[in-house]
């Protein structure tokens, strides 16, 4: 895809980019719509609407304007629960309430269906956003009151506005990294986590040079760790609070230290939801199968059996490889699903970038590059947690790939790949959202 198409497409308001968030989005509220009026209970996200946020949210309604935040039942920063409780105050409660919050989602969906539709046509945008709505940790996020997808708009909110940084065609450099810190800092007030947003102009810099093939400036990065400041202030005042990273009450759970098998939980995810989306990617699989990239997925299994990667409550797990390794075999701690899976998606990362070099756009390989970093930077900030959740890791995954894919092929992505895995995907989310055969 030429520099010119990247311009044209990616910063342009598109028709293809409109249609394809309207029905993305429609489609994912339909979804979530019939969970919320069938009231179907007993996945993670009900239990966590019932015993955490709900709660949380009906407290401070009631106590505004002075809702006590030193320590409450949420291990996340407060600006989710307290817009919710302005909600609620205002007269909003019962299914309105769940309404507002299908929302979200809805906002979430069309945001990555309409920018992957500009950049890949309107059909790859709608499979795209069906992808993402139908996953079923965002699909849940819209079923039940959690943070997750309000915390993801500001995220890829702010990666978006970062974006014209990575593909060179910002006018105006420093004000889409002002905008980057806005949404970031935003995104901190939902999940403290997602402070390394904050991130996301520096990465833009250093992806805009690698696609020209230069060493960054120290001038750029000097101003774009200047977008770092708003979200690191509002760390540091919840820090200075809650005398930790999480409030007291949840500090021995998520703030008991880093978990190393993170990043390789992560290259897991990437095997099974990216590969699918980059093989829409022409070129993509006859890679894949290379010598090269199989000694680089044989490199990576051998770097992910040198830490536990078996399935162990309140340290590693939460999520769908989790509880599939739950059921397996894992000699020696070392998974047999996750292993195999970390190593598969080293090379399905490999050979991306194998593609991304050949491409002769340096905004092409900007955004494309700008996308693997930002999944560099979730993986670390996510490794910080002491629980390894794939409904944290697996939505930026999608996110990511989909706008990496479509960076780099353009209008020439293929939609059949992306929708065969949104039937998965819908699978997935009938026996964890609609809860199909559960007992």
């Amino acid at each position: 895809m030429t520099d010119r198409v990247i311009q044209d497409r990616a910063q342009g308001v598109s028709r293809d980019g409109w249609i394809a968030a309207a029905v993305a989005g429609g489609i994912h509220f339909v979804l979530a719509l019939i969970a919320i009026l069938a009231g179907i209970t007993g996945a993670s996200e009900w239990f966590d609407q019932r015993d955490y946020h709900l709660p949380v949210i009906l407290e401070f309604a009631r106590t505004l304007p002075t809702p006590d935040v030193a320590d409450y039942n949420s291990a996340t920063t407060p600006g989710y629960h307290i817009l919710m409780a302005v909600i609620v105050r205002a007269g909003v409660e019962g299914l309105p309430l769940f309404i507002v919050n299908a929302f979200f989602g809805v906002v979430l969906v069309a945001i990555v269906a309409g920018f992957v539709g500009r950049l890949s046509g309107v059909l790859v945008g709608i499979v795209a956003g069906c992808l993402l709505g139908a996953s079923p940790y965002v699909l849940s996020s819209s079923v039940w009151i959690t943070t997750d997808n309000l915390a993801s708009i500001a995220l890829f909110a702010a990666f978006l506005a970062a974006a014209p940084i990575a593909t060179a065609r910002a006018m105006y450099p420093l004000r889409c990294g002002v905008i980057a810190s806005m949404f970031a800092m935003l995104g901190a007030l939902v999940r403290q986590i997602l402070a390394y947003a904050a991130a996301f102009p520096g990465a833009a810099v250093v992806a805009r040079a690698c696609a020209m093939r230069r060493m960054p400036r120290v001038s750029e990065l000097g101003l774009a760790a200047l977008a770092l400041v708003p979200s690191m202030i509002v760390v540091a005042i919840f820090v200075k609070l809650w005398g930790g990273l999480v409030p007291p009450t949840f500090q021995k759970y998520h703030g008991g230290g880093a978990n190393p098998v993170t990043p390789i939980y992560v290259l897991a995810v990437v095997a099974v939801w990216a590969t699918p989306i980059f093989a829409g990617i022409p070129g993509f699989l006859r890679e894949l199968v290379s010598r090269r990239m199989l000694l680089i997925a044989a490199l990576a299994m051998l770097v992910a059996c040198s830490l536990p990667s078996s399935y162990l409550v309140h340290v590693r797990f939460g999520g769908i490889l989790w509880t599939i390794a739950s059921k397996l075999p894992a000699p020696a701690e070392r998974s047999l699903v996750i292993v195999p899976l970390a190593g598969f998606g080293a090379g399905v990362l490999g050979a991306y970038l194998r593609l991304w070099s050949r491409s002769d756009s340096n905004a092409a390989r900007g955004l494309g590059m700008y996308a693997l970093l930002a999944l560099v930077g979730m993986t670390v900030a996510q490794t910080t947690n002491t629980q390894c959740f794939e409904r944290y890791i697996q939505p930026p995954v999608v996110v990511l790939a989909l706008i990496a894919a479509a960076s780099l092929a353009g209008p020439r992505l293929r939609a059949w790949p992306i929708l065969a895995m949104s039937a998965v995907a819908i699978v997935l989310s009938l026996l964890n959202v609609y809860r199909i055969g559960a007992t």
